[in-house]
């Protein structure tokens, strides 16, 4: 995603960078064990940086010694520097790896690389009181131009000196993120161990492979919208070099399906397609129908009010997405699941579905606005749901017996019945 810059932010506020052994070699790796590297750190805007004894060693870092930065006052863009004796090549490994410990999750921290050119990206932890790995992912950045490491925890808040204003950090490592693993294409399943699945947190949300809790066996990606996050955070699938090929959208082709789990009915989740490292892009928006697993259909076709149509002449290799776009974070954060990203309509994920769908008879199909539609091959009582092309429940109620009138204008839905085996999935023409 496109990162804010803040090109003037630390102008005229460094100071001469000075070390305990004059012929120390500042490089990377970067683990602050040597008392050679006691006073690497140049501090600006009132954060204050030093090599202390690690507080809370545990499995994530063992290490003895750690950096500690502590926030006190000053500017919003506090923190501090290590400038290394050689520039960075970014030829192979592009991404900066960081061990992390907050005394709060969601703390945004942003990693910029100054030099002869300036370049920054932003990571919000998810491990409160703990240490965490992190990444930072600079694809695309130029080589043998940064050679100043700039650390700014916390950033655009002012720190008190308190203990919720003291970060740690250790072992700054330069890596091939995806240890040559091949990139991720569509469909993306999260099942082959071939394939990178990396994912790109942007603006307060957290990704992560799991299993899937209600199926195990299964990996799933896991979003959690952090308390801090904001209305428009997200992830992308893949990483910020987009996905190994463009997604084939044709005129008549552009849809994209998704296999989703949300904690509630009429969760907002957008998704948005874009060029790599370029601002064309488009987007549109689906609701979740129920609190679970489903599988929604995005119509590129049908982008966002007020934003742009789909340039059929440009490669789309990006594809992220965004669980309670346009909501305020909630205490606690929010948890989402996302799998089986396919072009087009995704296969039927679960054989409970295809079995019982064959077995159900929705009549009459189509269906006048005013007739009664009833449904075979299930228990009546069930629950069923109706919603529309842009994945809004307009209906949803038990099946009777005698049917049910369900009021709907002229249109094509999606009838989803939940029984005790699963989701059945029908569409349903409205004449």
């Amino acid at each position: 995603m496109h990162l804010q810059r803040y090109d003037a932010l630390l102008a005229g506020a460094f100071f001469m960078c000075f070390f305990s052994v004059s012929s120390a070699q500042v490089s990377l790796p970067f683990d602050f064990e040597l008392a050679t590297v006691n006073s690497v750190f140049t501090d600006f805007d009132g954060g204050t940086a030093e090599v202390v004894a690690n507080p809370a060693p545990d499995a994530v870092n063992e290490s003895a010694s750690v950096a500690k930065i502590v926030r006190d006052g000053g500017l919003p863009w506090a923190g501090s520097l290590i400038q290394l004796d050689d520039y960075l090549d970014f030829s192979e490994a592009t991404s900066l790896r960081m061990k992390v410990w907050s005394p709060r999750q969601g703390v945004r921290i942003k990693f910029k690389l100054e030099g002869d050119a300036e370049v920054e990206g932003d990571q919000w932890n998810v491990t409160q009181g703990g240490w965490e790995t992190m990444h930072w992912n600079f694809v695309g950045a130029p080589s043998m131009l940064f050679n100043k490491l700039v650390f700014m925890f916390d950033f655009e808040n002012v720190g008190d000196g308190s203990a919720e204003s003291t970060f740690y950090f250790d072992d700054i490592e330069q890596v091939d993120a995806s240890e040559g693993l091949a990139t991720m294409d569509l469909p993306a399943t999260f099942e082959d161990p071939a394939v990178d699945p990396t994912t790109y947190d942007f603006w307060g949300a957290a990704s992560q492979i799991v299993e899937d809790p209600t199926n195990p066996g299964n990996n799933v990606v896991e979003v959690v919208k952090m308390s801090t996050a904001a209305p428009w955070a997200g992830t992308v699938i893949g990483t910020l070099a987009g996905l190994a090929n463009p997604i084939p959208f044709t005129a008549e082709e552009l849809e994209v399906s998704v296999r989703v789990w949300t904690p509630e009915a009429g969760t907002p989740i957008l998704l948005k397609a874009e060029m790599a490292g370029n601002p064309i892009s488009v987007e549109t928006i689906q609701y979740s129908s129920q609190e679970g697993w489903e599988t929604l259909t995005w119509n590129f076709g049908n982008q966002m009010p007020n934003t742009d149509e789909i340039e059929l002449g440009f490669p789309h290799n990006l594809l992220a997405i965004f669980f309670g776009f346009g909501e305020d974070a909630v205490e606690g954060g929010a948890t989402y699941y996302f799998d089986d990203v396919y072009f087009g309509e995704a296969p039927v994920t679960n054989g409970v579905e295809a079995q019982g769908a064959s077995a159900v008879t929705m009549f009459p199909n189509p269906v006048g606005q005013n007739d009664l539609l009833r449904v075979a091959g299930v228990a009546f009582g069930t629950t069923a749901t109706v919603v529309d092309a842009m994945g809004r429940t307009v209906w949803q109620g038990a099946l009777a017996a005698s049917g049910n009138r369900l009021g709907l204008r002229t249109g094509t839905y999606t009838v989803r019945i939940q029984t005790a085996q699963g989701t059945i999935r029908q569409q349903l023409l409205v004449r």
